[in-house]
């Protein structure tokens, strides 16, 4: 006899970024394949915030599809994406550098051997730097900018 779970169940939905169908389960939640676009009621609810699943908001995703661009965060809104969930990481030259929560509003940047820690976003956005260049000059050459 199958068990009928109701959590089981799938429903194809529009996809908000790109239109496409997804297949959502009982709380509309679902990953678009074809533009990668995490869906759900709450991005909808609150289109300029970056929430997670997604490392950008609503409406910065719309529009980046609209421009045939890939769906990837600037800093702001890889900072914004830290702010909410207070852990993240991106790769650089090969290297993977994770960002952790250090205090009420610190950042604590770590890689290979290296911890560097900044005050807060502003402090972070003025002084990090990998190899002798700031992380907000390199930012656009990043790879896998992504949740912990």
């Amino acid at each position: 006899m199958k068990n009928n779970n109701i959590y089981d169940k799938v429903f194809e939905k529009h996809c908000a970024v790109c239109g496409n169908k997804y297949m959502a389960d009982i709380y509309e939640q679902g990953e678009c394949f074809n533009c990668g676009w995490y869906n759900g009621t709450i991005y909808c609810e609150f289109p300029d915030k970056v929430i997670f699943s997604n490392l950008i908001s609503l409406n910065t995703a719309k529009k980046l599809y609209q421009q045939n661009k890939k769906l990837c965060p600037s800093l702001d809104d890889f900072l914004e994406a830290f702010e909410f969930y207070g852990e993240t990481s991106f790769d650089y030259n090969q290297i993977g550098y994770s960002l952790f929560r250090h205090g009420d509003n610190g950042i604590e940047m770590c890689w290979g051997n290296g911890t560097l820690f900044f005050k807060n976003k502003d402090d972070f956005i003025a002084n990090a730097k990998i190899e002798n260049e700031y992380v907000r000059d390199i930012w656009v050459k990043v790879e896998n900018p992504s949740y912990l």
